[in-house]
């Protein structure tokens, strides 16, 4: 009889008084009243009293009234539903496939309705971490524990928090759990370093939380990783799929990992004074391969052998170079002066990214400013109080200010040639009037770079000017403009004149011979 056991009770209840008919008591407890003959049928046949039936629970009250149903008896063979659940994380098998499987090695077995409604049976049946279904090498769940393990130093007898990571792998539940001070970005991309030399490979995804270490923005319409974090998932070659805000059942596995861990392993050492993180994860290590060998009475294989098994050869390699860490300082504003700061020293980028917004990353030795994820500007980092500054990143009228120093006349001379060198140092040093040297000079130099000098012309210009001893901007120009400098002078020899009048140089010398 299918019916629900409070109006049973309320027919016995009812049916206690003689004076009310079937079918009055079906239309107060809104059964038929053959129903409600059926039920006073039983009572009869029992020979119980209400009053004695009152106080027992629902599967008594059906056993001393005769209402149980008898439990089918199975006799299809059922498969073991934990190997079925196994196959189910290979890739590409499907319950229709296993079943079909089944049906040839039992041709009178069960039904595929059967099939697939008694596997979901089983497996609500099981632990939480074991309802979702994740493929081998697919997925791994990361997140910090709620607890901390303090840190004593051994010196001053001060305490410091600890922080707990933990990853777990979605097919095999495999963990992984380190002891980092803080939850940094440089501390958060270690303990995945950690965590995945500790897999020894890389799944395809990595499920964090929506720390800001992880997670600078994540909405409906776009997800914004931390720039540091981006940069380690494309080095590791693995996608990072955050988890929705307030939506805990995105990382349900996570949860349960660091539930786990927390309770098995951080429970162990709460007793324990440690003095440093070496010896922290020495014993944190420890605990986690005796959670993983731990195999249980509902699961009968460990999470090792799993892992060995299924999810490992799964995984992808680990690149040849381990990453490098880079520190990144973002949005940055160019002042108007095109430099950025950095510590206590400024750096330039090009003149037209001034008032503009800039990311930096420090990487070893070496500072890169990127704006829009494009490389504009290379420093080599100083830590001590000034300026660095590329020549080609000044404006043009900054750069001609700058240009127009000594030392960069002279060095752009050098550049020309030896004897512009020697034409530029005489205008700089040995006129009387310093300011007309030095505006001599810029004139030249201004001419060159627009095209109007050419530099081989110059350097030729400055070799004749510098044999006649001659400074200032006109009169080199005069040697340019009548190219003075590309005549050679022919010297023809002079005949003597022969003519009546003239004595000669015979004559001259025989004066001396003559007697006084």
């Amino acid at each position: 009889m299918k019916l629900p056991m409070h109006a049973v009770r309320e027919v016995l209840r009812l049916a206690t008084d003689s004076t009310l008919s079937n079918r009055a008591i079906g239309r107060m407890a809104k059964l038929s009243h053959n129903s409600v003959r059926k039920i006073r049928d039983h009572l009869a046949l029992s020979g119980e009293l209400w009053e004695d039936l009152r106080g027992l629970g629902d599967d008594a009250l059906a056993g001393r009234l005769w209402l149980s149903r008898k439990a089918p008896v199975n006799r299809k063979a059922r498969p073991q539903w934990i190997n079925v659940h196994e196959q189910m994380k290979q890739a590409d098998v499907t319950l229709e496939l296993l079943w079909q499987e089944y049906r040839e090695s039992e041709p009178e077995g069960l039904s595929y309705a059967q099939y697939t409604r008694l596997y979901r049976e089983w497996v609500k049946l099981q632990k939480l971490s074991m309802r979702q279904i994740h493929l081998p090498g697919d997925k791994c769940f990361v997140d910090f524990c709620g607890r901390t393990v303090p840190i004593t130093n051994p010196a001053t007898g001060a305490q410091s928090n600890a922080q707990i990571f933990v990853a777990t792998l979605g097919a095999s539940g495999y963990f992984f759990a380190t002891a980092v001070p803080s939850q940094s970005v440089a501390d958060w991309l270690m303990c995945h370093k950690r965590t995945l030399e500790f897999f020894d490979g890389v799944p395809r995804y990595i499920v964090p939380d929506n720390l800001k270490s992880a997670v600078i923005k994540n909405t409906r319409e776009q997800v914004v990783l931390n720039r540091a974090y981006a940069e380690f998932s494309d080095h590791y070659n693995f996608t990072v799929l955050p988890a929705r805000p307030r939506k805990p059942k995105d990382k349900s596995l996570g949860e349960i990992g660091v539930q786990i861990v927390q309770r098995f392993v951080l429970a162990r050492l709460r007793s324990t004074t440690f003095f440093s993180y070496e010896e922290l994860n020495e014993k944190i290590m420890y605990w986690v391969s005796e959670l993983n060998n731990r195999v249980t009475r509902t699961y009968p294989k460990s999470r090792t052998s799993q892992f060995r098994e299924i999810e490992q050869p799964a995984l992808q390699g680990l690149p040849e170079q381990p990453y490098s860490y880079s520190q990144w300082v973002y949005q940055v504003r160019v002042g108007n002066d095109y430099h950025v700061a950095l510590g206590e020293h400024s750096y330039s980028v090009p003149y037209h990214y001034a008032s503009q917004l800039v990311d930096m990353r420090v990487h070893g030795e070496w500072l890169e400013i990127l704006h829009k994820h494009k490389v504009i500007s290379s420093h080599r980092v100083n830590s001590e109080r000034g300026t660095s500054t590329h020549l080609e990143h000044l404006s043009p009228s900054h750069g001609h200010f700058h240009d127009s120093k000594p030392e960069m006349l002279i060095a752009w001379a050098e550049t020309i040639g030896p004897q512009t060198l020697i034409y530029v140092r005489n205008n700089l040093e040995q006129r009387r009037d310093f300011a007309s040297g030095l505006k001599a000079v810029i004139g030249i130099m201004r001419d060159v770079r627009r095209g109007v000098i050419p530099a081989l012309r110059l350097e030729s210009a400055s070799a004749y000017a510098n044999s006649l001893n001659i400074l200032g901007s006109e009169r080199l120009r005069s040697i340019l403009r009548n190219e003075s400098d590309l005549r050679t002078v022919a010297r023809k020899p002079v005949l003597p004149i022969e003519h009546d009048n003239i004595r000669g140089a015979q004559y001259y010398a025989s004066q001396g011979d003559e007697p006084l």
